[in-house]
């Protein structure tokens, strides 16, 4: 039996990925929606580059095509007040996919404009998403600093010093 192909994988994930999108978008209230990354919500992150409260410049247009085109099994997610994007993440299974990676998370910077708490919409989708792949919890990689490291413990995630991550089992 041979491997599935490349675009074989990219279709069988964008299934699940719509479905953990729906599934989340589903248990949601008031005027939040959720998309996978689409090339509008690309260019909506450019504007956060003007905003002098972005605690990294990760170019999001340059970055997901890499994604896109690596990792078929990607998780991803943008999400909509409004009409205005408000967060956008991406991530992937760990090596041995026992595990989700939550690679880059990002809210609008609240100098731009007034937005709910994205977090905990984030991370249902993200643990939704994993446990159709069959992973067992989820790794948040490489907190941007010490204040992003205590939020995310706050939400009963423990630091793994040696790979520079959080991580927490799926309940």
């Amino acid at each position: 039996m041979s491997l599935p192909s490349r675009i074989e994988a990219e279709q069988r994930y964008e299934k699940l990925r719509a479905l953990a999108l729906e599934v989340t978008q589903n248990s949601l209230t008031g005027n939040l929606k959720l998309t996978q990354i689409t090339p509008r919500a690309l260019e909506a992150t450019q504007s956060w580059e003007s905003s002098r409260l972005r605690q990294y410049n990760w170019d999001w247009p340059q970055n997901y095509s890499y994604y896109k085109k690596s990792y078929p099994k990607r998780f991803e997610i943008a999400l909509w007040e409004n009409s205005t994007l408000i967060a956008i993440s991406i991530g992937r299974p760990t090596y041995h996919a026992t595990g989700m990676r939550l690679d880059v998370v990002e809210a609008m910077p609240r100098d731009l404009g007034e937005r709910s708490n994205v977090f905990d919409t984030i991370i249902l989708a993200y643990e939704i998403y994993a446990r159709m792949i069959n992973a067992n919890h989820i790794r948040i990689m490489n907190p941007v600093n010490e204040t992003v490291r205590a939020f995310y413990e706050r939400y009963g995630y423990q630091y793994i010093a040696k790979g520079n991550y959080l991580t927490r089992d799926i309940l």
